[in-house]
């Protein structure tokens, strides 16, 4: 990241809203990379569907004693282990997941907003205004199921500072010819290819043969027309030969301003999206339609996801997706409707960990101004796992146990497999230990 990068995270403040599955693993990643500060907001007591994703709920947190107790206070203190120098707390007076009761957190300084929780669309566009009008960025993630969706919207002007990570490239120059009222420079080829695009910034040293064309230290924008070279523009050779001795190219890293669109706009034009499988090209528009179905139903059922198996609500969450979609949809289209209706209320722990890996690097690129943001909505799933048709429902019913997000996505037969499974895994490191992890919470 950087010393500039990180010091930026020192002094940055989240505000995630949310403390289910996703919540949690964007929070522990946001913990150990150092934020300023962390506030938690969640009055929600836990359910079954939450232990399939949460790794610091536990079955004694659903028992009757412990209900009053919210999912954002249960984690509170295990998260605040994590990273002594991060600030984590719970805001006592947040009862409701209002926009009247998370909006006034906006104003104490905070740098983003995430949502990890299924809100109202209006509750989200108040949200994303008013995260517009303090200045923080607000990325809104849910994973339904085998399905996750990420939206990000960083402000009309995002500066990022560094929109790629990598080291300024240098090159060595081979010639520098005069063509017309440009410069072109070509490098050695034996060195590798340049790696500048258009508009990038360079400056030149050491440069023999050409005295005084290009002066070593001065910043010049290239235009680039080819592997090998590029030109610069109105600038001509003043004395010397056309072909230069010798001399190196160090790349200047800019600043680029990003705009971002709100998420009032995206959700109803969402532009080009960001690819998580290339073999999947029509997924994300289906999924951008089938995710506001299931909310169209999720408000018509009360503020519930449809339960586990129910064909019924399943067809609507399917019928209200077939109005948004601007296609005609294939009978396999059609499946992943219809099990990401039915599987909504499951949390898993792979899922959560992927797409909480993906949120919180959004959080520090907000944080720190440093790699290029996903622009808009980007879109995750793993259909392949899922049976060719909606499972009975006594297969999929709630077991009362910490596997029911599981059972409702696979069915009881194959949790009872994963239950039999005996793995072996050699080494606990940070990946070693996010696998055993996984593996436990499945079971």
């Amino acid at each position: 990241m950087g010393h500039e990068a990180q010091r930026r995270m020192m002094a940055s403040k989240a505000l995630i809203v949310g403390c289910s599955g996703l919540g949690v693993e964007v929070a522990k990643n946001c913990i150990l990379a150092g934020l300023s500060a962390l506030v938690i907001v969640d009055p929600l007591p836990p359910t079954s569907y939450d232990l399939g994703g949460n790794f610091y709920l536990s079955p004694q947190d659903l028992t009757s004693t412990c209900t009053t107790r919210s999912r954002a206070s249960l984690c509170r203190d295990q998260l605040a282990e994590l990273n002594p120098y991060v600030h984590v707390s719970v805001p006592t007076d947040v009862t409701a997941l209002t926009t009247d009761q998370i909006v006034p957190l906006l104003d104490t300084g905070v740098t983003c907003l995430v949502v990890t929780i299924p809100l109202s669309t209006n509750d989200l566009i108040t949200l994303n205004n008013k995260c517009r009008e303090v200045g923080a960025s607000f990325i809104y993630s849910l994973a339904t199921g085998v399905f996750g969706q990420v939206f990000c919207d960083f402000g009309p002007s995002f500066i990022c500072s560094d929109h790629d990570g990598n080291p300024p490239a240098t090159s060595q120059v081979e010639s520098v010819i005069q063509e017309g009222d440009n410069l072109v420079i070509k490098v050695l080829e034996d060195q590798g290819r340049h790696g500048l695009e258009t508009g990038d910034v360079v400056t030149f040293a050491r440069l023999k043969g050409i005295d005084g064309s290009l002066e070593a230290g001065k910043n010049y924008t290239v235009n680039v027309t080819g592997p090998y070279t590029f030109e610069i523009k109105g600038e001509t050779i003043r004395s010397g030969s056309i072909e230069a001795q010798q001399g190196y190219i160090t790349q200047v890293k800019q600043p680029v301003s990003i705009a971002f669109e709100t998420y009032e706009k995206r959700l109803a034009e969402p532009g080009e999206f960001m690819m998580s499988d290339f073999a999947k090209f029509d997924r994300p528009a289906l999924l951008h339609a089938a995710f506001q179905g299931l909310e169209q139903v999720r408000q018509e059922l009360g503020g519930e996801y449809p339960t586990p198996g129910d064909v019924a609500a399943c067809t609507r969450v399917l019928e209200a997706t077939k109005a948004k979609y601007a296609e005609e949809m294939t009978p396999a289209q059609e499946r992943i409707v219809l099990h990401l209706a039915s599987g909504a209320k499951a949390i898993l722990s792979p899922m959560c960990a992927a797409l909480g890996g993906i949120v919180g690097q959004e959080v520090l690129k907000a944080c720190s101004g440093k790699f290029t943001p996903i622009n808009g909505f980007f879109f995750l799933d793993a259909d392949e796992t899922l049976p060719d048709t909606l499972l009975p429902p006594d297969q999929v019913a709630p077991q009362n146990s910490r596997y029911d997000s599981q059972i409702a996505v696979f069915g009881k037969d194959i949790q009872d497999k994963l239950l039999d499974l005996n793995y072996f895994i050699i080494g606990a490191g940070a990946i070693g230990c996010e696998m055993l992890k996984n593996w436990a919470l499945m079971g």
